[in-house]
């Protein structure tokens, strides 16, 4: 079961996640209207981020669920590695994740990958294998950023635990995937906003066994937008 936002995050951040997202709507760039909430609410950097990352326009989300399929079997699927792999990682860790108003769920790292481990990412790896084989896509391609530490070897642990699968390592591995034609999994708002169809891989493991770990603000601002508090 999810946690609830209401037992886990401070009231400051949960007004700021109301105001964050009113201001969207109301056609305020991310940087504006996240500096505002900042400054009026004092959020940490976490906090900053996690507004970031979770919360959207109404329109973004129309747009990301729209596009959100709920099996990929008989597809090709197009795998963002990191992003997908980093994620169940953060699951494994013990790191909180959150349901985010898109219904995709992700973690708080920063855009850079530092100092994970290789255990983590190898359990990772095996996670996601059998996630995908239970799915039964035609094809499978897995981009992975060829400038991380260790890309190559994690490539040859990928390749060698599923050989049919197609994977490569990009110098730009996001164009790359928004490039692809398939079913993509991938949590970055970058990639999910110009994608034609959507899997959220990385979420479908997370939520099925480290949900304990999810704080559920999709449902949170549903039972709020809906019926405000005084």
């Amino acid at each position: 079961m999810t946690k609830d936002p209401e037992k886990h995050l401070r009231r400051e951040l949960l007004e700021a996640l109301i105001d964050y997202k009113y201001l969207l709507n109301r056609g305020y760039k991310s940087r504006g209207a996240l500096n505002l909430v900042t400054s009026r609410y004092l959020l940490t950097r976490e906090e900053r981020m996690l507004l970031y990352r979770c919360i959207h326009s109404d329109n973004d989300v129309t747009s990301i669920r729209e596009k959100t399929v709920s099996e990929v079997r008989g597809r090709h699927l197009i795998i963002d590695g990191y992003n997908v792999l980093l994620t169940v990682a953060a699951a494994i860790e013990g790191l909180t994740l959150y349901l985010c108003d898109d219904g995709i769920v992700r973690d708080l790292r920063s855009a850079k990958i530092r100092n994970f481990s290789t255990p983590s990412i190898m359990n990772a790896i095996k996670l996601v294998k059998d996630a995908v084989d239970e799915l039964r896509p035609s094809n499978v391609t897995l981009f992975l950023d060829k400038s991380v530490s260790m890309s190559a070897e994690h490539s040859k642990m990928i390749r060698m635990r599923s050989p049919q699968w197609e994977v490569i390592l990009a110098s730009k591995a996001d164009t790359e995937v928004i490039a692809s034609r398939g079913v993509i999994a991938s949590s970055d708002y970058v990639i999910l906003m110009k994608a034609k169809e959507i899997y959220d891989l990385a979420g479908s493991i997370v939520l099925r066994k480290f949900s304990n770990q999810i704080i559920d603000l999709l449902g949170y601002l549903k039972r709020n937008l809906n019926n405000p508090k005084n």
